[in-house]
């Protein structure tokens, strides 16, 4: 009885969780009220604040869990038996294909915090010294200098200077990946 009453208890929280998450997604955390994710989600304010003492607890469930799932992901990726390029191209297709569901304001709103970027970064550079320390990446160049150029990378993508270009998000992505980690230079054909 007590199992089947906790049972119903996790399916509101979820349900809340992902009634806000799909909203915010769509028109951004600002324009979203409890109410309407309430009505959404067919729970009581009561309901809600049984879980979430407010709104921005809610964004930071939320926020938290994309960010274990992020890293999952790229945890996943990093253990396969491929080589780093590929793993980079897998892991850019990931975050394209997340961050093309969610509004451009929303992933502003809830990725713009020091904490998350610290978490980012620490991954990163885990991940280029792994990189490093199997021979994919050159070991001549500072992890701490290439999470810079990514980080600056990033603001293209914030400030929407990219639209400049005429390309799709996509191809953006690719060609900027290519710059990265492969350079100007042109690379011979393999033999």
């Amino acid at each position: 009885m007590e199992r089947a009453k906790e049972s119903r208890r996790s399916h509101k929280r979820e349900q809340v969780l992902h009634t806000a998450e799909r909203l915010f997604s769509r028109f951004g955390a600002r324009r979203v009220t409890v109410e309407e994710i309430c009505r959404e989600a067919g729970v009581s304010k009561m309901t809600f604040y049984k879980y979430f003492s407010n709104k921005v607890e809610l964004i930071r469930t939320i926020r938290a869990n994309w960010i274990d799932e992020g890293f999952r992901k790229f945890d996943q990726i990093n253990e396969m038996d491929l080589a780093f390029p590929e793993k980079i191209d897998l892991m850019t297709r990931w975050e394209v294909e997340f961050t093309s569901r969610i509004n451009a304001e929303f992933i502003r709103e809830i990725l713009s915090t020091k904490v998350v970027e610290e978490r980012f970064k620490r991954g990163y550079l885990r991940n280029i010294a792994r990189a490093q320390k199997t021979g994919e990446i050159r070991p001549d160049i500072d992890p701490e200098f290439l999470w810079l150029v990514q980080k600056k990378l990033g603001e293209l993508f914030r400030d929407e200077s990219w639209k400049r270009v005429p390309l799709e998000f996509s191809q953006f992505q690719e060609q900027l990946r290519s710059l990265l980690y492969y350079g100007l230079l042109s690379r011979e054909e393999e033999g």
